[in-house]
């Protein structure tokens, strides 16, 4: 009979070996390699769950990983949908260099600006969902995903619907689909369909055509700023495509925006700059940015005030 010493180390022993065992299925549950990930997917008929995190330094992915990946239900349910893929940064341990080569790769193809990101993407590697950090524990996580797979099965439907039709019926079925897969917050440009609508809808009737190509214009005006550096140029070709955007008020809210940018920041004209923020809020008030612009431009009118007072 067991002496009440022995009772406690094998107690000991016992919740030494079940929290090993654990962290051992846990670990077990997440590959570090893409490519043979991406082959297991394919095999598997499942999606890929990347995790680029900073696993030593932090905050949030720590938040996440304690709050949800490491709990059993996340560790039980999620592997049934997607293969776990972590890609770590981190800053104290030292990865094997083939991994930090391939994690770094892997950050510059997916434009990964913040830890942690969460990417869902298909066995091709392609991008459909995008998220981070969420409060609410395994359950409302693995809810948050479902409703990512839910939108990019819906998106799949009605691009095989839209094969079968043509002209402006086809157009908007695609933009359908994008919207889904935008929803998804994916940073996905779909260039394909893009190109596709715009050609469907020519005369821009539709309003789809400047949905789907004022965008590229104003990336082109981006990436000629930065070659020239030339604020008036850009401020007056911006100002050539509020018109075309008279259909689509999120974009006109994004040219002010982009033309007020220009105007502080680039050429010092607060004034200018800030009628541009009004026009911005005006265009689309119902937006998210809108609603945050109210605070913005409210406070730069409050700093100011304060600064003439000054004088």
């Amino acid at each position: 009979m067991l002496n009440r010493k022995q009772i406690v180390l094998l107690s000991v022993s016992l919740m030494f070996f079940l929290t090993a065992t654990m962290a051992l299925a846990a670990d077990n549950l997440w590959q570090t390699d893409f490519a043979a990930a991406k082959a297991k997917a394919a095999q598997e008929h499942k999606l890929l769950l990347l995790d680029f995190t900073g696993s030593d330094w932090c905050g949030w992915c720590k938040k996440l990983e304690k709050e949800v990946f490491s709990q059993k239900l996340f560790q039980d349910k999620a592997p049934k949908d997607f293969i776990l893929v972590r890609l770590d940064f981190p800053q104290k341990t030292k990865l094997d260099e083939k991994l930090t080569a391939q994690n770094q790769a892997l950050a510059k193809t997916y434009g990964i600006s913040g830890y942690p990101s969460i990417i869902l993407v298909d066995a091709e590697g392609v991008e459909l969902a995008r998220t981070g950090y969420k409060a609410g524990g395994p359950k409302a996580y693995l809810e948050h995903l479902q409703g990512f797979i839910k939108n990019y099965k819906q998106a799949q439907v009605l691009k095989k619907e839209a094969d079968k039709l043509t002209g402006i019926a086809k157009a908007k079925k695609l933009d359908q689909a994008i919207a889904l897969l935008v929803a998804n917050g994916s940073k996905r440009t779909y260039d394909d369909l893009a190109d596709e609508i715009i050609a469907l809808d020519k005369d821009g009737k539709a309003g789809l055509r400047p949905k789907y190509e004022l965008p590229k214009k104003i990336t082109a005006i981006e990436s000629q700023l930065k070659h020239d550096k030339n604020f008036d140029k850009a401020v007056s070709a911006l100002d050539k495509l509020v018109p075309q955007a008279k259909s689509v008020p999120s974009l006109q809210q994004r040219i002010y925006l982009f033309q007020a940018g220009i105007l502080i920041k680039g050429k010092g004209d607060k004034a200018k700059g800030m009628e541009r923020l009004q026009l911005a809020q005006k265009a689309a008030p119902d937006t998210p940015t809108g609603r945050q612009l109210v605070k913005f431009i409210a406070r730069m009118q409050k700093e100011e005030a304060a600064a003439s007072k000054q004088k």
